[in-house]
């Protein structure tokens, strides 16, 4: 037979066991996707959803000269805006891809478009992002959005896109 002790402690661990249990039942599991709000900055900052997840509007994308890979203060502060935009609403993982134009071989192109992508990374991370949360591409010429065939073209072929993904 049990003694008064052993029912209290046999009753004592049956209660913990049962807290325990509807204390696990209530812990939400983390949220997938984005939420409304962060969507709502995204859109509100010029991104625009693509097959790889949210990235950086072509109306505001980042431009670089000819064979450069620094940014200029234009875009240095567009960058900066847009870091501090995402860590407002809890954006803290993003992939920076750099692009080139077709002038020079493609092997230099990609490596300097993973440079142009580290230099945005630089910006992203003074803001606040950590560099273990930036991924970086490097597409060279891979993927351009005008003709090279132009001027215009080129220039526009020679940016950064940031993305954000919905994951």
């Amino acid at each position: 037979m049990f003694t008064l002790t052993q029912r209290s402690l046999r009753f004592f661990t049956i209660t913990l066991f049962m807290a325990l249990l509807a204390l696990t039942g209530c812990q939400t599991a983390p949220q997938k996707g984005l939420t409304a709000a962060q969507i709502a900055m995204l859109k509100q900052q010029g991104f625009e959803m693509t097959d790889e997840g949210w990235a950086f509007g072509l109306s505001d994308k980042v431009l670089f000269s000819s064979d450069v890979e620094s940014l200029n203060p234009a875009s240095t502060e567009i960058v900066e805006r847009i870091g501090k935009a995402l860590l407002s609403v809890g954006i803290e993982r993003v992939r920076v891809d750099g692009h080139t134009d077709t002038s020079g071989k493609e092997p230099y192109n990609e490596q300097l478009s993973l440079r142009r992508a580290k230099s945005v990374g630089k910006v992203l991370s003074a803001v606040g992002l950590k560099e273990e949360n930036i991924q970086f591409r490097g597409l060279g010429s891979s993927k351009p959005v005008a003709s090279n065939d132009t001027a215009a073209g080129r220039t526009e072929n020679r940016r950064v896109s940031i993305v954000v993904s919905a994951d």
